[in-house]
């Protein structure tokens, strides 16, 4: 197929995906049009071994997301924002791997300059798919996480927290990626592949645990005076104060990085070995 053609068969694809996403609740609006985006070009340039990664992590990350319990629930009011994924938090789970998409399909003519941009592009979603499987799943535990940092106990949800639950379910969604990505697994041996993608998941979850711990922006809100993420309290409707971090680093820049941080693995990793 050529360019073009894949651009439309990636858009009719990734629309009806994104609108059962938003039937879903999973989305809002503005979350389709990023998600559709998003699928178009990782499918015209990384072909379907990036399509197939990106579709798994919605799916498997949309199906946990409906498993969480009250108490996870409750959690989630302390993060910024709700279960519904918004464009900019699709961008930041999606936008990497997207660009290493792109620069892969620019460089397709040079199988050595493409396969390691692949391997960063399904590495990328890897550490996002790590980073959802450690919260989601670790919501679950029956043991108060502690900060990553000092592993003091924190309140369920904080940024920073991790539980051991959630720890070992990062390289579990960071490997389902890589089986997902299959097609891409040329650039190495398959069982270095999978190990590189559980590392890429378990490398993602971890980079977000640090950040959110130290340089995430944490508001308290004057009304109930919890710390939060977000810089206005979904509850009480009040501007917050920043207590720790940074104010211009918030939960989606905590994600990116991480991604990157993926895809930087992913890439080093496939050149050492392609």
């Amino acid at each position: 197929m050529s360019v073009l053609e894949r651009l439309a068969v990636g858009a009719l694809i990734a629309g009806a995906i994104s609108l059962c996403g938003r039937l879903m609740r999973a989305l809002t609006w503005s979350g389709v049009v990023a998600a559709v985006l998003v699928g178009t070009l990782s499918f015209a340039f990384g072909g379907i071994a990036v399509a197939a990664a990106i579709v798994i992590f919605f799916v498997a990350g949309s199906a946990l997301a409906r498993l969480r319990s009250g108490s996870a629930d409750r959690a989630r009011s302390i993060a910024a924002k709700g279960a519904t994924r918004d464009a900019y938090q699709v961008i930041a789970n999606g936008g990497i791997a997207t660009l290493c998409a792109i620069a892969a399909g620019i460089a397709s003519a040079d199988a050595r300059s493409a396969g390691p941009l692949i391997a960063a592009a399904i590495c990328a979603v890897a550490a996002a798919s790590g980073d959802t499987w450690s919260t989601e799943v670790g919501a679950f535990s029956q043991t108060a996480p502690r900060r990553v940092t000092d592993l003091r106990r924190v309140e369920a949800g904080t940024s920073g927290g991790v539980t051991l639950l959630g720890t070992i379910a990062a390289p579990v969604g960071g490997m389902l990626i890589g089986i997902a990505g299959l097609a891409a697994r040329a650039v190495m041996p398959i069982g270095a592949w999978l190990g590189v993608t559980a590392a890429a998941g378990l490398a993602g979850s971890l980079i977000d645990s640090v950040l959110g711990a130290t340089l995430q922006g944490q508001w308290r809100c004057p009304g109930c005076g919890r710390v939060q993420d977000a810089r206005c309290h979904r509850g009480c409707e009040m501007p917050g104060t920043l207590v720790s971090g940074v104010a211009w680093l918030d939960n989606d820049g905590v994600n990116a990085a991480a991604t990157a941080a993926g895809a930087c693995l992913g890439y080093l990793s496939a050149m050492a070995m392609h």
